[in-house]
């Protein structure tokens, strides 16, 4: 009887350091392997990433007061229908940075930039055809603009989210571009009418699509 009690105690004995050895060797192997890169969570965001954020509200905030004033000023069909598509464009980007920017700790502006600002003056003075025209050239230049801004972002942004949002949106932005250049007969970096105080109104009239 005892030494089948003894025979136990030393089987128990020895399984116990070969739990103990293969334990240390484990670690040991583990401290020795390669360190895996760190996976980057997706609320993670470098600059690029923020300052997007924030140029991205900005613009999207005065484009949609844009839009809107237009759809208060103007008759002409084609400039109508180009507010309604922009401000869909922005409002879909706005409900996108709503839900990603509080994950990044980012606080969006309520209120567009001073530069935007001074352009929405400009067009509280403008009526007629010269509203009209100066909508649509304006169109043209804010979507140069947002193409910039988002191409640098899908180029070199590292939040996930924020690429997809600028993936989705730069074939509209094209899109609107591409309308805007039409009915503007638009050519790369000509400033074919000028709206400041002492501009002359302009006679031409927006084609209707």
């Amino acid at each position: 009887m005892f030494r089948k009690y003894f025979i136990v105690a030393i089987s128990a004995i020895v399984g116990l350091c070969f739990a103990i050895g293969g334990s240390f060797f484990s670690q040991a192997n583990a401290q020795q392997s390669p360190r895996l890169l760190p996976i980057v969570p997706a609320n993670q965001a470098n600059a690029v990433d923020i300052a997007f954020v924030n140029e991205a509200a900005q613009f999207g905030l005065a484009n949609i007061m844009l839009g809107q004033e237009a759809l208060r000023k103007s008759q002409n069909q084609a400039v109508r229908q180009f507010a309604q598509a922009e401000i869909a464009e922005q409002e879909n980007n706005k409900q996108q940075l709503t839900r990603i920017a509080p994950r990044l700790r980012v606080t969006l502006p309520t209120a567009p930039g001073a530069k935007y600002q001074a352009i929405m003056q400009r067009f509280s003075q403008l009526s007629g055809t010269q509203f009209d025209n100066a909508y649509l050239d304006e169109g043209v230049n804010a979507h140069l603009e947002a193409a910039s801004l988002f191409q640098r972002e899908a180029a070199f942004g590292r939040n996930p989210s924020l690429i997809a949002l600028v993936n989705q949106g730069l074939p509209i932005i094209n899109q609107h571009f591409t309308t805007a250049s039409r009915l503007t007969n638009y050519r790369f970096a000509q400033v074919p009418r000028r709206y400041n105080e002492a501009a002359v109104p302009s006679t031409t009239t927006p084609r209707a699509q």
